[in-house]
């Protein structure tokens, strides 16, 4: 692994025009898989369904807004500054609660193909084709599991 700088507002973005802004701040190919590191700009009311990630753990920074965070059940109100551990295998969602785009950051350990995972949203997002049932197809190939609608 080599040492990376990335400055505030940098990494690749993939655009969900209305819903999320994501960037791929750190990828897993720039730590031999260990880690990968993203930023998502989220419009209010938005967020992924309820999922599960099979071999990842996941860690939520929240940067600015409110987000509503729930992990196995439990529920979480998320204010900046906040940090959240999602254990792999816990089902789990997000929601932004707030009036304006809120900012959060999240880490998958291992990398995994999260990154393949989110190229493949956005591919079918580009095609018009990004529907509930693809979200789920694509994120069953990455070893992740939708168990249900968002919050």
């Amino acid at each position: 692994m080599q040492t990376l700088h990335v400055p505030n507002g940098a990494g690749e973005r993939l655009v969900f025009p209305g819903a999320i802004e994501l960037a791929i701040l750190i990828p897993g190919s720039a730590t031999n898989g260990a880690f990968a590191l993203y930023e998502d700009i989220v419009q209010p009311g938005v967020g992924p369904p309820r999922h599960i990630h099979k071999s990842q753990d996941e860690m939520f920074f929240i940067l600015d807004g409110s987000f509503k965070i729930e992990i196995a059940g439990q529920v979480i109100m998320a204010e900046p500054g906040d940090v959240a551990l999602v254990p792999r295998g816990e089902v789990h969602a997000f929601k932004n609660v707030g009036h304006e785009a809120g900012c959060l950051r999240y880490t998958f350990t291992p990398a995994g193909s999260t990154e393949r995972m989110f190229r493949a949203f956005f591919e079918a997002a580009q095609n018009g084709k990004l529907t509930p049932e693809r979200m789920a197809e694509i994120a069953l190939n990455h070893d992740q599991v939708v168990v249900g609608p968002p919050l």
